[in-house]
């Protein structure tokens, strides 16, 4: 007797250990199903087989969708690098750059996105669309340049209109582009060739004028000197002149008399003897 009570516990002890393992099951099973965690930085929208996309978009942390689909759209900020873009510039040169860009997309435009794009991740609107508009606008820009202004004074402006018109281009879809960085073209042996020869001519200009500028400098500096030096003889003389009064010439003539006899002054240093 005592053996088939034991029998019995060991029996039941082993129903209600399965019972509790397939209730976790269905619990993990029913969690994976009806509810989705939506990441930090991240909006869901939710789409039910039933009613289509709901307008109300789901905020980071642990949701309870039910049978709803959630596709999950960046709202942080994004760094894309769009690798070896190809372009021409306005002068028939054909190359390939290197462009990155940040974006996020606009919360309230989540459910809009979904209708226009469907099922489909960020990353494949990234690697498709995206890309694409990035490149038309890539070449309408850079096509209104020569690869000598890209690659200098002039990679700048080139820039900030394609960050402008690529902003443009893809806002109303519900992007955000906030900057865009454009690497240095691949370019030819033969522009290359080009491009030290005008290096190298900017260089001996602008030695030719800093030696212009040196010379001038020099000069400006000589004539400086020669006008001081005028002004200050100048000024010698007029303080001569000023101090040759009657009185001084009476004292000269007095002292020449005592000296040699009787004499004319004919000025502060000048003494003439009677008879010459």
């Amino acid at each position: 007797m005592k053996k088939k009570s034991v029998s019995k516990g060991a029996s039941s002890a082993i129903k209600v250990g399965i019972t509790a393992i397939l209730v976790l099951i269905v619990a993990v099973v029913g969690g994976l199903l009806f509810f989705e965690r939506i990441e930090n930085g991240y909006v869901g929208v939710r789409y039910s087989i039933n009613g289509g996309v709901r307008d109300e978009t789901l905020g980071q942390g642990i949701k309870f969708v039910g049978l709803d689909k959630v596709t999950q759209y960046p709202i942080r900020l994004q760094t894309i690098q769009a690798e070896s873009l190809s372009i021409a510039t306005s002068d028939g040169k054909k190359t390939s750059v290197n462009i990155k860009y940040d974006y996020k997309i606009d919360p309230t435009k989540t459910s809009a996105m979904y209708k226009e794009f469907g099922n489909i991740t960020s990353e494949d609107i990234e690697e498709g669309w995206l890309k694409s508009k990035l490149q038309k606008e890539a070449r309408e820009v850079y096509s209104k340049y020569t690869i000598l202004e890209v690659l200098s004074g002039k990679s700048s402006e080139a820039e900030g209109n394609l960050l402008k018109n690529f902003a443009n281009a893809v806002e109303t879809k519900g992007f955000v582009v906030e900057d865009v960085t454009v690497g240095v073209p691949e370019i030819d042996p033969e522009t290359q060739k080009s491009i030290d020869a005008i290096v190298l001519s900017g260089q001996e200009n602008e030695k030719a004028k800093l030696d212009a500028e040196t010379k001038k400098t020099q000069a400006d500096a000589n004539a400086y000197e020669i006008t001081k030096q005028a002004e200050a003889e100048a000024e010698a003389n007029k303080k001569i002149a000023e101090s040759v009064t009657e009185n001084l010439i009476k004292y000269e003539e007095a002292q020449a008399r005592k000296e040699h006899g009787w004499v004319t002054v004919n000025g502060a240093n000048a003494i003439v003897k009677d008879g010459e």
